[in-house]
């Protein structure tokens, strides 16, 4: 499920696993951005990363101290944590957790500046990401905590595991002039019946590519749309004799290597927000195997600045 209030937004994944994050504002010149993340189940702790707005500066560094601020005090400074970010400590997280809920001012100091974090929607947020993991009214919830039953905390899903197929070709190779005979023209009726295609005629005239998956089946690539910093690529399954249905995957793919189709999608063109997708082969179809994105689009970091995945998986070999 997602969710979002204001400046904050939430997201919980396949597992129950929730990710809620804070920004500045839309317009704030010095920003700062907070991921907080709680897997489902009893006694799970809410975890943090703090991550300061450096998208035009040089190189991050973590030796400059970086302190937090709290309705005009200092109550100590953060520590390093990976992914160029920063984390509170457990009472820290206390203070901080507290000031969103009383509506308390709250910025980063890093150097003399002032990095602000906007509390706007956070209250409907935590209560959401609570309320999604069964903890409202329960000593574990972060914002209406009670003395309800901590029976009502649900528990943690499995992640899906998809076993990764060995494919012959691991990579697209140009079709032939046969196989463009043979293919294109079923694959076209395809995409002409479908209201929904997004793909345009001049791109669907350049090469199509093809990549055998086994004896029985193969992956066919075809140009399918262009916007001004994002292109797309349709995917489809088809048997290698042409004699059963293809199988439609995606139009927003746009890599394919041993047996995983991908998909990165910049939100706005300076690209410090992307989404992304991944199917599988699992030996009988594509099987999508992670969706996500970086959160906002706030000139935090050059790729985005979190990991907030919707859908999750285990990918093993055979």
């Amino acid at each position: 499920m997602s969710f979002s209030h204001k400046d904050w937004d939430l997201t919980c994944d396949n597992t129950l696993t929730c990710r809620a994050a804070g920004y500045a504002e839309y317009d704030a010149e010095d920003g700062a951005t907070v991921l907080l993340t709680r897997q489902a189940g009893r006694g799970a702790p809410v975890t943090n990363r703090v991550m300061l707005a450096h998208f035009y500066d040089e190189p991050w560094q973590a030796n400059p101290p970086v302190e937090l601020i709290i309705a005009g005090r200092a109550v100590g400074t953060l520590s390093v944590a990976e992914d160029e970010s920063w984390q509170m400590s457990d009472a820290q997280l206390a203070l901080f957790l507290d000031a969103l809920k009383k509506d308390k001012p709250i910025t980063f100091r890093e150097q003399g500046s002032d990095y602000v974090l906007s509390g706007a929607g956070s209250s409907a947020v935590l209560l959401k990401m609570d309320d999604a993991q069964g903890r409202v009214n329960t000593a574990s919830a972060i914002l209406r905590k009670g003395k309800a039953n901590e029976a009502s905390v649900k528990s943690p899903i499995a992640a899906p595991v998809i076993v990764r197929a060995p494919v012959v070709d691991q990579r697209l190779r140009p079709m032939t002039a046969q196989e463009e005979a043979l293919i294109k023209p079923e694959l076209l009726r395809i995409l002409a019946a479908d209201s929904d295609n997004s793909c345009s005629d001049d791109r669907l005239d350049e090469p199509w590519t093809i990549a055998q998956l086994n004896q029985h089946s193969s992956v066919v690539s075809a140009p399918c749309w262009m916007a001004a910093y994002n292109g797309g690529e349709a995917y489809f399954v088809i048997s290698n004799d042409m004699q059963s249905a293809p199988e439609w995957v995606s139009d927003s793919g746009n890599y394919y290597e041993n047996g995983v189709i991908s998909s990165g999608m910049k939100g706005r063109g300076v690209g410090d927000c992307w989404s992304y997708q991944e199917w599988v082969w699992d030996g009988k179809e594509f099987m999508e195997s992670s969706r996500g994105d970086t959160g906002r689009c706030r000139a935090i970091r050059v790729g985005g600045a979190w990991d907030i995945p919707e859908v999750v998986s285990q990918v093993v070999e055979p």
